[in-house]
């Protein structure tokens, strides 16, 4: 008779959880300002199952679109602004509380190390105790979902040697090589070969029909102001294009200087906005 280790039992609870919090959990979010008002929210977790975040209801989130509108109503159409994700690895612990789990009220905080608490309320009982479930397992296998550091190479021979990677190398003395095709391999020398080619073969063959309009309209030189007016046209285009970009970094520089933030840091996302 073969038996299931509580290794496994655990490994199968998290991977089951996570399934689903993939897909999301309909949550009633509470704002950390009170004068907010709470917002239905889906709360999800990433693909690769690390991080924590949510986002606004849609009518996809419901078995049908009048279910949706009488869930949600008005306030569905009220849209979160990308928040930073929470790391489940910062996840400490999973409260409620039982006077108000008696009223009905499936009310849960998420307890993150380093990051804001997430106070939320489940729809229903069913969804309320599988959430307390799977959060407690998370919290207490957290090291589980801490990522590894990158690889940082130091050479690019350590690059190659990681990527299985042979470039073409000329070996003209024993134990000496010159690197010939530029940290490339043979094939990527066709392909970056074989599009330089196509390149230019284009620019050839437009430039031979730019100068053959040219020569049909040397009479008047239609085409010549036409490329003309084309070329202004680009330029403004471009000039404006220059001109709103700097305006948008200014007004970032001068929120920074508000904030009491160098160029380099990045502006904070409100968390208090809901």
């Amino acid at each position: 008779m073969s038996t299931v280790s509580a290794t496994d039992k655990v490994d199968e609870a998290i991977e089951d959880f996570l399934f689903h919090l993939k897909n999301g959990f309909i949550i009633t979010k509470l704002p950390k300002n009170t004068l907010r008002s709470p917002q239905r929210r889906v709360l999800y977790c990433d693909p690769s199952g690390h991080m924590i975040n949510w986002r606004s209801a849609r009518a996809s989130d419901y078995s049908s679109k009048a279910e949706y509108l009488a869930d949600c109503g008005h306030t569905a159409y009220s849209d979160s602004k990308k928040k930073i994700s929470i790391p489940l690895s910062s996840l400490v612990s999973c409260q409620y509380s039982k006077d108000k789990f008696e009223g009905d009220e499936y009310f849960m905080r998420l307890v993150f190390e380093g990051h804001r608490n997430l106070d939320i309320k489940l729809t229903n009982k069913q969804d309320f105790e599988y959430c307390m479930d799977g959060f407690e397992v998370i919290a207490k296998n957290r090291e589980r979902f801490k990522k590894t550091p990158s690889f940082r190479p130091e050479t690019m021979e350590e690059v190659w040697d990681a990527d299985d990677y042979h470039p073409l190398v000329w070996e003209y003395k024993p134990g000496k090589t010159c690197n010939i095709g530029c940290g490339n391999d043979l094939e990527d020398i066709l392909l970056i070969s074989s599009c330089y080619g196509c390149l230019w073969s284009f620019l050839v063959a437009f430039y031979a029909l730019l100068m053959k309009g040219i020569l049909d309209s040397d009479e008047k030189s239609t085409l010549l102001m036409m490329y003309l007016v084309f070329g202004v046209i680009y330029v403004c285009m471009v000039g404006l294009a220059v001109y709103t970009g700097q305006m948008e970094e200014d007004a970032k520089r001068k929120k920074k200087a508000e904030l009491g933030l160098d160029e380099d840091d990045e502006l904070p996302f409100d968390d208090d906005d809901e």
